[in-house]
């Protein structure tokens, strides 16, 4: 079972897969995903740290991809924000 956590991480890569290569504000993400947005800022945040997004403040700034969708898994996203321990 997955945590809110990963769910509103995998909503988010989701959403920003969708407008490759085009960046996305988190206002943007959060409306279309139904995500609270401070929760969705940390989990940009945990996604950023763990290089699958990069992010720009600043006009015609956001939240991006940093790879390709297809190339990018479940379990990247799920260890970037709640990392499966064994």
């Amino acid at each position: 079972m997955f945590s809110q956590t990963v769910e509103y991480a995998l909503r988010a890569v989701a959403c920003l897969a969708s407008s490759v290569p085009d960046a996305q504000t988190t206002e943007q993400i959060a409306t279309i995903t139904h995500v609270p947005r401070a929760y969705l800022s940390k989990v940009l945040q945990n996604l950023r740290q763990a290089g699958l997004v990069a992010s720009q403040r600043g006009v015609g700034g956001g939240v991006r991809l940093t790879s390709n969708p297809e190339e990018l898994t479940i379990l990247d996203v799920v260890n970037a924000v709640d990392p499966i321990k064994r």
